[in-house]
């Protein structure tokens, strides 16, 4: 199967080298020149692809599956995107739980109300194009390098009652590696790992006293039940303390 992975960062890495192992042709495109020694080695195409310049889209020709994995929040692909004439079988898109209100709730996939208008704006902008596709919104990005303990190694959290709604990049690759199978299609999925313990929890902090802060948004919970029943999948990091 050919599979584009548009816009290779941090998962798209990890993504594209899953695949290659497993005799997939990955065409690998990033805007970042610097990048492309890199992704040689895990792809089996890299291509230069910048929808803000005169994109050539001739790269795409003949893929099975495009995943759009720019940055979300970015509207700065938009125009560039809006001249991306060619089909494709099966699509993709790389989306944010950031999506979701600040809100002390469990946010599901059927929340509509209130989402952030740059990234809804951007999933908008893909299923307009490709009506099949399937929308997977990922919680902060885990595993390797990137941890809390890294990223609070010399500050402190604002607010450590806050609930962790993270994902480790093994589930992320595992769940993709599933879609690409599946017949599913025109479906989002929270991508989240189930156990959302507080980031003092995670870090082993000692209680301190409430305040104000502590008392902001702690319980926003993101569910990815949907993805759970759909797939019966069980995580292979349920539990953000074991990242």
């Amino acid at each position: 199967m050919r599979i584009a992975i548009i816009g290779c960062g941090w998962v798209g890495e990890k993504l594209a080298q899953h695949l290659s192992e497993k005799g997939e042709h990955v065409i690998a495109t990033t805007t970042t020149p610097e990048k492309i020694n890199f992704l040689q080695k895990v792809a089996k195409e890299v291509h230069l692809l910048d929808f803000n310049s005169n994109p050539d889209f001739s790269i795409l020709d003949s893929v099975d599956m495009a995943i759009f994995s720019m940055p979300i929040s970015r509207d700065d692909w938009h125009t560039g995107f809006q001249k991306l004439e060619k089909t494709f079988p099966k699509t993709m898109v790389f989306s944010s739980t950031g999506v979701y209100p600040t809100e002390n709730k469990v946010f599901t996939e059927k929340d509509t109300d209130h989402l952030r208008a740059d990234i809804s704006a951007s999933e908008t902008l893909v299923t307009k194009k490709y009506p099949q596709t399937n929308i997977l919104r990922f919680g902060g990005l885990m595993g390797d390098e990137r941890s809390l303990n890294n990223i609070f190694k010399n500050r402190t959290p604002e607010n450590p009652k806050k609930k962790a709604n993270y994902i480790h990049f093994e589930d992320i690759i595992a769940v993709v590696d599933l879609l690409i199978h599946s017949e599913k299609r025109s479906e989002i999925y929270n991508v989240v790992a189930p156990e959302h313990p507080s980031i003092q929890e995670i870090l082993n902090l000692e209680s301190q006293n409430k305040t104000e802060k502590d008392e902001q948004n702690n319980n926003r919970i993101i569910s990815s039940e949907h993805l759970i029943q759909d797939f019966n999948y069980t995580f292979i990091h349920p539990n953000p303390k074991d990242f």
